[in-house]
């Protein structure tokens, strides 16, 4: 794989993970007027509907494939077990389960595409993982594990299929098909999980809720989709792990900008140690390369 595409796919996937790190901000404030599940629904729809009008306007020949309605069944469970898991253990647990993803990943690549992962990528990886741990962890939580832990453990290995998937498939397909695929499976999911809720809802939160909604649907989920799966096209599934490992790091930093949230020592050098892994992960150029660009 060349050095041009895989500098292309971490400065993509970069870009996804900065405006998924803003949605816990954003969504924080969209709670205030409607459920996780009506915002989850909405969320998807409306990124479903906006990719649609793009294609459209394209005149792309629109298809549901096959890989499209499989991811938008991993990408909905994935999103189910860490939506549910929230109603049993805590925000921080969470995070951390989750990012375990980023262990599984290099051993999924190993696994299933023989594919050798190197000792830099590896020692970019435990740099990520520890980076994560001292962001996420607070040690007080850590009592017990209990039914919430488990579905978010489920969550970190259905997004670590999804990474996978994402790349053994982005070759094969055509991705904005591929993509309207995945959020309309999700889309349809999330309101057969909602439908007990929407008597619930008010017109009034509704609109109130619109602002956030529409930022969630088209940039932070049609857009960042249709993405992730660009960028992927031109990462491995280990390096794309690596990236993602930035959206709580970027989660913090507008939680700081727009909540007023503060981040610990430990936090902020657990940030630190994330963005050096990423700087790892870059793709040297040579200097008689960078003679023959220039």
């Amino acid at each position: 794989m060349g050095k041009e595409k895989e500098l292309k796919g971490i400065l993509i996937l970069t870009l996804v993970t900065l405006i998924w790190g803003s949605t816990f901000s954003v969504s924080k404030i969209s709670l205030q007027y409607i459920s996780p599940l009506i915002l989850l629904s909405l969320r998807f729809t409306l990124g479903t509907i906006s990719l649609f009008i793009y294609l459209l306007l394209l005149s792309n020949n629109i298809k549901i494939s096959k890989s499209g309605v499989i991811l938008g069944i991993i990408n909905f469970l994935a999103i189910a077990f860490q939506t549910f898991g929230l109603r049993y253990t805590t925000a921080t647990k969470t995070a951390f389960i989750t990012g375990i993803s980023v262990l599984f990943v290099p051993l999924g690549e190993k696994i299933l595409f023989k594919n050798k992962i190197s000792k830099k990528v590896w020692l970019t990886i435990f740099l990520a993982f520890l980076g994560l741990s001292l962001l996420t962890i607070d040690l007080k939580e850590f009592s017990g594990i209990n039914i919430g832990d488990i579905l978010v453990f489920l969550c970190a290995i259905t997004y670590t299929l999804q990474i996978l998937f994402i790349s053994y498939i982005v070759h094969r397909v055509d991705i904005s098909n591929l993509a309207f695929g995945e959020l309309l499976i999700t889309s349809i999911f999330s309101w057969i999980f909602s439908i007990t809720e929407i008597s619930n809802l008010s017109f009034k939160n509704l609109y109130l809720s619109l602002p956030f909604t529409l930022y969630l649907g088209i940039v932070a989920t049609a857009l960042t989709l249709t993405l992730q799966l660009l960028g992927q096209k031109y990462l491995s599934p280990s390096k794309s792990a690596i990236i993602y490992n930035l959206e709580p790091v970027f989660a913090f930093l507008f939680a700081r900008i727009f909540l007023n949230e503060r981040l610990r020592v430990g936090q902020g050098i657990g940030a630190i140690l994330i963005v050096f892994s990423l700087f790892l992960s870059l793709p040297k150029f040579s200097t008689s390369n960078k003679q023959e660009r220039e």
